[in-house]
């Protein structure tokens, strides 16, 4: 368990502290220049001037008193601020947690609802939304071949590869002609990605390492 919090309360204690018995030293400060500035002003107007003490003293100390007290306030609100900063940070934090647990278990379902099909050809025609003709066995394994893509993303997502390990993969993967045909078979299904997001991220990098081997004619030098 952390002791984070334990040690914010003590630090904010000692700067209570501390501010504290600085304002003592301010009040004391403030009465004594008070009482000498009295004493200084009866000198030089001479018996004319009526002089009190304790007058002077209670004007120097309430003078005292508002200062400490607005510094205080502000302390106080900067403190305040701080612990409404730090909410804030661990809310936001949480959220995108949340957030991408959400998308990695939509994943993992979608990766499961493929699996089942894979399992029960019957089911396989349900997930054909290609553009032409494809042969029921060749759209099993273009299901596989999206399981390969979908489990490197969900490794990517999760930080568990690096974005070099991930072009690495991609690129031995690309190296599978019946990838490069699923993949050029999918291209409509990922024009509706959003632009900024991983699966959109990697697929440009696919896309990339296809246009290159093509170009080429070899798959180690891209």
């Amino acid at each position: 368990m952390s002791n984070a919090p334990h040690g914010h309360h003590r630090s904010i204690g000692a700067a209570f502290a501390v501010a504290l018995l600085a304002s003592v030293g301010v009040i004391a400060l403030v009465s004594t220049l008070s009482l000498a500035i009295a004493k200084a002003m009866k000198s030089i107007a001479g018996d004319d001037v009526s002089f009190d003490p304790a007058n002077a003293v209670f004007s120097g100390l309430a003078f005292a008193v508002v200062v400490v007290a607005l510094t205080l306030q502000q302390r106080q609100l900067h403190h305040q601020n701080e612990r409404l900063t730090d909410q804030l940070e661990e809310m936001t934090k949480s959220n995108g947690l949340a957030k991408r647990n959400e998308l990695i278990e939509m994943r993992r379902l979608h990766m499961e609802m493929i699996g089942k099909a894979l399992d029960n050809p019957e089911l396989v025609p349900v997930l054909d939304t290609y553009d032409e003709e494809i042969p029921l066995e060749l759209q099993r394994q273009f299901l596989y071949a999206n399981l390969l893509f979908c489990h490197l993303l969900n490794l990517y997502t999760l930080g568990q590869i690096s974005e070099p390990e991930a072009y690495g993969y991609l690129r031995t993967t690309c190296h599978n002609e019946i990838f490069r045909q699923f993949w050029k078979a999918t291209r409509e299904h990922r024009r509706s990605l959003r632009y900024e997001s991983e699966e959109a991220y990697l697929g440009r990098i696919v896309d990339g390492i296809i246009s290159r081997m093509e170009q080429q004619g070899d798959w180690w030098n891209v």
